[in-house]
């Protein structure tokens, strides 16, 4: 059982605030805590306020507790007020910090209880380049504003467990002894309760554990400097594979970066594509001004510009096994459950005649230019749990044999000879600028509206900067340092406002 309550406490209800995400159960939870406070004989009142947004919108409870000293029915607040929280929940770390930033956690009072995992916000996860923001000094700041703080990945632990995350953080809540809830009741309200099941038992007991030795638990790892991969269905490994005898001729930081290039190569497409790549590196290579950092950038960049995002691509990803094992862990699917698949996909007209031999494809892409198809796309629902389903995808994953000739393989290597081909000229006018050159890969990713405004970035930078300093119309002796700064605002602004002044500033500078 808790230990009792603070006298002052008797006189004042104790204030929880629960800052959750839909579907994590923030409403189940609420109900187990008004159950257990009413097993207990106490005064409880329970609100919420539910959220439509990102990330299937934040919802926020709030709960006061309040013994019965006496016949008279307390008033209770039906909102919590920034300063008078006395313990904050939050099932996600980014909804930790916006209940810090909106003053319901303070450090005379306000006891902390957090999760570290992450559901990525759509600027996150839309930015031109990693996008996702640095866990460290959001756990650092609910640590420094909160009195006391637990904070720990309850996500690990409710999938560890095979039970729902809030069974994990009523654990967490009951034994950090903040509320004046008895843990028998607690239990008894989650017995009685229609969802009672073994797996929330589980979680339950395992949050209980969870005490103030974790208090500094760990903090979601990003992987350091490495790159997201270009698709979020992507598969690549956490760390390049090892160098092989194939990129021997290569440094040790750029030798496994190829190797890694290679196998991704030849998932993407075959042995003969990926030797291609190989090639491309050689030549490279044997420049005598190539530094081991401009080889590095171009093994990685070049293998992920290789495996540009197509139709092709999209439905062998959207098949891979390890996909539907997310999926079905995201959903929270117990062993023998069915799990019921249906993609989204909205094709334009780029990604469908993309797809027709170069000659047809061309014709069909001038023609949809001048009957101004070109905003038109085609919803469809695709169930790949079905037959169905299945089987269109598989066909369009497979017909990637055709793919080295349709119309967008063609405007991919002709985007990749050139840029090659700048790297080149400029290891002979400009070394320090191949670098940044390289680097500008970074900004034609992805597929569709995000594919068109990078290659739209990328085309700016390269006729009104690159080319000009590399045919001499304008010096080079500033490339570098103008191709870096215009790429960081491409990254930060995919619209190309930014850019835009950039590209504007530099031309002027070099008396443009």
């Amino acid at each position: 059982m808790n230990a009792p309550m603070k006298p002052e406490t008797q006189t004042r209800p104790t204030r929880l605030l629960i800052a959750a995400m839909g579907g994590e159960g923030g409403g189940v939870l609420a109900g187990w805590l008004t159950e257990a406070a009413l097993d207990a004989g106490l005064w409880v009142q329970r609100t919420s306020v539910p959220g439509v947004a990102q990330r299937t919108g934040a919802t926020t409870y709030y709960l006061e507790f309040l013994p019965k000293t006496g016949p008279t029915r307390p008033i209770m607040a039906l909102h919590p007020a920034p300063g008078r929280v006395d313990v904050l929940v939050a099932t996600e770390l980014l909804e930790a910090m916006r209940m810090v930033n909106a003053g319901f956690v303070t450090p005379d009072r306000t006891k902390l209880i957090a999760s570290t995992h992450r559901t990525y916000t759509v600027d996150e996860k839309s930015a031109m380049s990693d996008g996702r923001l640095d866990p460290a000094p959001m756990v650092a700041a609910c640590r420094g504003f909160a009195k006391s703080a637990l904070i720990d990945d309850f996500s690990a632990v409710a999938l560890r467990e095979g039970c729902h995350l809030n069974a994990v953080v009523l654990g967490v809540l009951a034994g950090s002894a903040t509320l004046p809830l008895p843990i028998d009741s607690i239990r008894r309200a989650m017995a009685a309760d229609k969802r009672a099941s073994d797996a929330n038992t589980r979680g339950f007991e395992a949050g209980l554990k969870l005490d103030e030795g974790r208090d500094r638990g760990p903090v979601p790892d990003l992987g350091g400097a490495r790159p997201k991969p270009v698709s979020a269905e992507a598969e690549t490994p956490a760390r390049p594979l090892p160098p092989s005898a194939e990129t021997a001729f290569l440094p040790l930081e750029a030798a496994g970066l190829a190797a890694e290039g290679m196998r991704r190569l030849t998932d993407y497409q075959d042995a003969a594509y990926a030797e291609e790549y190989l090639a491309h590196l050689r030549r490279i290579a044997a420049h005598s001004a190539a530094s081991p950092a401009l080889l590095a950038a171009l093994a990685r960049h070049m293998a992920l510009r290789m495996s540009y995002e197509d139709t092709h691509r999209v439905a062998a990803l959207k098949l891979r096994s390890a996909r539907m094992a997310r999926v079905t862990a995201e959903a929270k699917a117990r062993p023998g459950d069915i799990v019921d698949v249906a993609e989204y996909m909205k094709p334009g007209p780029e990604e469908i005649f993309g797809m027709f031999p170069r000659a047809i494809g061309a014709r069909l892409m001038a023609l949809s230019q001048r009957r101004g198809w070109g905003k038109l796309s085609f919803p469809m629902q695709v169930k790949t749990t079905r037959f169905s389903g299945f089987i269109r995808l598989r066909l369009l994953a497979g017909a990637k044999r055709w793919r080295r000739s349709n119309l967008r393989h063609a405007h991919e290597m002709t985007w990749l000879s050139g840029w090659l081909g700048h790297i080149t000229r400029a290891l002979d006018v400009a070394p320090a600028a191949a670098v940044e050159i390289a680097e500008t890969a970074k900004i034609v990713r992805g597929y569709g509206a995000t594919y068109a405004r990078g290659m739209r970035n990328w085309t700016l930078i390269e006729g009104q900067m690159i080319a000009p300093c590399l045919d001499g119309r304008l010096p080079a002796n500033q490339l570098a340092d103008g191709v870096l700064q215009a790429r960081l605002a491409a990254l930060k602004d995919p619209d190309g406002k930014a850019l835009d002044q950039v590209v504007e500033s530099f031309r002027k500078a070099l008396g443009a």
